[in-house]
């Protein structure tokens, strides 16, 4: 979090744990793995938070109620914001099982979208809530960028969010 993920050795993240690096090393470990672990962890909180997030969630219309839910995630997101962006940069490093992982996740994440565009009747759900999703990182990557807020995140992908919602 301090110097960045390129900047820290597996010697220094040993240490951090009270390990040696053979240790490390022997259970077969990189960083891009050790990342993967941490970004699914906080997908897991995130995932536990639901119940929570949704019942902050305001508005009556699918958009509303997506548009009120994508803030809270955000706020969630902003919180980690380091290990977050990191996790964006160096992702394409994660092994297909630990992707597969994140995937699941994604889905347990969107399923309240899911959910309400199911309700509002729409087709192509499945294509939308990816279209979506996209679109959550585009807004991420405003605060990673700009320190944008989790409203100034949304607002930046609100005009092609309501294209999902026609």
């Amino acid at each position: 979090m301090e110097r960045g993920y390129e900047a820290v050795g597996m010697r220094e993240i040993a240490e951090a744990v009270g390990k040696q690096p053979i240790q490390i090393y022997r259970l077969k470990l990189s960083k891009a793995d050790i990342l993967a672990e941490l970004i699914i962890e906080l997908n897991q909180e995130q995932i536990e938070a639901l119940p929570v997030l949704c019942k902050r969630v305001r508005g009556t219309a699918a958009l509303d109620r997506t548009c009120s839910y994508l803030r809270e995630l955000y706020k969630l997101d902003i919180q980690h914001l380091p290990i977050r962006s990191v996790g964006a940069a160096f992702g394409w490093m994660w092994s297909a099982d630990q992707e597969r992982h994140v995937l699941a996740q994604v889905a347990q994440l969107v399923a309240p979208v899911v959910q309400w565009m199911q309700d509002a009747g729409l087709e192509d759900v499945e294509a939308r809530v990816i279209g979506i999703w996209s679109l959550y990182y585009v807004g991420y990557r405003h605060a990673v960028i700009h320190g944008g807020s989790a409203s100034a995140c949304l607002k930046a992908i609100k005009p092609s969010l309501s294209y999902f919602f026609k």
